[in-house]
């Protein structure tokens, strides 16, 4: 029932896979290109293999790989109802993060260009953006291995600058909907303009970001960067129609030595990857990207046709799923150098494997009010079979056993269901007052990905008075012949607490006189403990 109501019909489609040569560098010998074809040649051997791709842009033809790839995609993914996801990976400074920029922007005005034709359905378009930063590698207390952790970060909320990373924000698991991130902002907006100013914004934050990489003290090593637009529709019979579209910049694959470029620290702390497994640095720790290794490990895995996918190795494949080997479709853009065979070879053989998954794609509709109905007829027959009143059913309330028949527990999982499905159902109007929330500035609580900024002692200089110093121990009076002063512990801190006390606060001194005889009564009782530690007065 779930299958054919809320997924519709399933089609097999492959991964696409462009590639997309940089411009401005220089061409090894080696390396052809004919058409969608490569044709490399070992150096020093005459070994050839032939590589080819749905599409090749050369340098010649810069700026086509949105207009002739990504685009056409994407509008027929969004007027079907169907995720898309849109990735560009490959080397270091090869143009990647310009082509998500201009893929960004462009899939914002298709989706408000669909949304103006003549439809008639109530739709809503939602904005977030999602940055995942590699932090630089921290000695375990486990292991004593030096270990890289990837933090999740809200880029719609202003760019902390310097702060500190919290701990990120949180991936976590619906089991009807799939994989999402908690506390990630989530914005409406009602025009193509405000979209755009939305996806700006991002893209600063995201540049202000990467400019941070290997410049130490706590900032990040590598940065991805994620966008997501979704369309929300619902028709007049109140279907909801879901589609997401994912634009995702992977960082690039670093060349041992390489320092060129904006990231020139960071570069020296980063090594050539091979299938994500990387050398030790000249310049700097080794570390493992996190996420490039993930995404490799599950390309290679879903290629291979292995029965378990490793979406749970980052943070970021698990939101990836439906892209690879999921329910939506995937457009990779490879951007290759060309000036390096190793580099360009092993670029191009990782496309090859993605360009090998199958996804299997379905419209994402589901009709609440329709499944409630049905789910309700069953549960008031099974409630007159077991003489049950169907009026008020909560999860609650019913307990199962291991006496429960099959029956009991059928009712427990269709009630458990409408509860989830009712749930849902508001998830369109929480959207919209959350958004509200955050565009009128209302206060969100301390954020969940950045620690606030500690101010300095020196700029705070009234904590100097409030500071009140700590009285000591009094001495042991009556029974401590030895000459030693009684440690701050048992009956003698709590005559120390007494004084402290008695001076800023309105307590009595009787009452102060009577803890402090007890207190001088425990520690009398102290000394006499076997072992007790004792020492001299200064």
């Amino acid at each position: 029932r779930l299958a054919t109501s809320t997924l519709g019909f399933m089609r097999d489609e492959a991964v696409r896979v462009c590639v997309r040569c940089c411009p401005g560098r220089a061409q090894v010998p080696s390396i052809k290109v004919s058409g969608k074809t490569f044709e490399l040649q070992r150096p020093k051997t005459t070994l050839t293999k032939k590589i080819g791709f749905d599409e090749v842009y050369s340098s010649a033809s810069d700026g086509c790989i949105c207009d002739g790839f990504l685009s056409p995609a994407i509008r027929s993914a969004v007027s079907a109802g169907e995720h898309i996801t849109a990735m560009s990976f490959g080397a270091s400074q090869t143009g990647k993060t310009t082509t998500m920029c201009e893929a960004t922007k462009a899939a914002v005005s298709d989706v408000f260009a669909i949304l103006e034709g003549p439809q008639g359905d109530e739709h809503m378009v939602t904005i977030s953006a999602l940055l995942s930063a590699i932090t630089p590698p921290a000695q375990s207390h486990m292991t004593g291995r030096q270990i890289c952790h990837e933090v999740l970060l809200d880029a719609l909320l202003p760019h902390g600058g310097d702060a500190e990373y919290r701990g990120g924000l949180h991936v976590r698991e619906h089991p009807r909907t799939g994989f999402f991130v908690e506390g990630l902002t989530t914005v409406v907006a009602a025009t193509e303009a405000e979209a755009l100013q939305y996806v700006q914004n991002a893209m600063t934050h995201f540049e202000l970001e990467k400019q941070r990489c290997g410049s130490g003290g706590g900032a990040p090593l590598r940065v991805h960067s994620l966008v997501t637009i979704k369309v929300w529709r619902r028709k007049a019979d109140g279907t909801e129609v879901v589609s997401e579209v994912q634009l995702l910049d992977l960082a690039g694959w670093q060349r041992a030595g390489s320092s060129s470029g904006n990231n020139t620290k960071a570069a020296n702390r980063v090594d050539k990857v091979s299938k994500g497994k990387p050398a030790a640095a000249a310049n700097g720790p080794a570390f493992e990207d996190l996420v490039i290794k993930a995404v490799m490990r599950v390309c290679d895995s879903l290629e291979q046709k292995m029965s378990h996918i490793p979406y749970r190795d980052s943070k970021l494949t698990r939101l990836l799923c439906n892209a690879l080997g999921g329910k939506g479709l995937c457009l990779l853009a490879l951007h290759v150098g060309l000036d390096s065979y190793e580099e360009t070879e092993a670029m191009l053989q990782f496309g090859k494997r993605v360009s090998a998954i199958r996804n299997s794609v379905c419209e994402n509709s589901i009709n609440y009010a329709s499944l409630q109905a049905s789910n309700g007829e069953r549960i008031r027959h099974l409630c007159k079979a077991l003489g049950r009143n169907p009026e008020g059913l909560k999860t609650g309330g019913m307990a199962m056993s291991m006496a429960s028949t099959d029956e009991e527990v059928e009712l427990r999982d269709l009630v458990a269901e409408c509860e989830s499905l009712a749930s849902l159902s508001q998830q369109w109007e929480n959207t919209q007052r959350a958004s509200q929330r955050f565009k009128s500035g209302e206060d969100m609580g301390p954020r969940l990905d950045r620690k606030p900024v500690r101010a300095h002692i020196s700029e705070a200089p009234q904590a100097a008075e409030v500071a009140v110093q700590r009285p000591r121990a009094p001495r042991a009076e009556a029974g401590n012949k030895s000459g030693y002063e009684v440690p701050m512990e048992g009956g003698a801190e709590g005559a120390g607490a007494c004084n402290e006390m008695s001076q800023h606060s309105d307590i009595s001194a009787t009452s102060c006189n009577e803890m402090s005889d007890i207190g001088n009564k425990l520690a009398q009782l102290q000394l006499g403990r076997k072992g007790s530690r004792l020492r001299p007065m200064s």
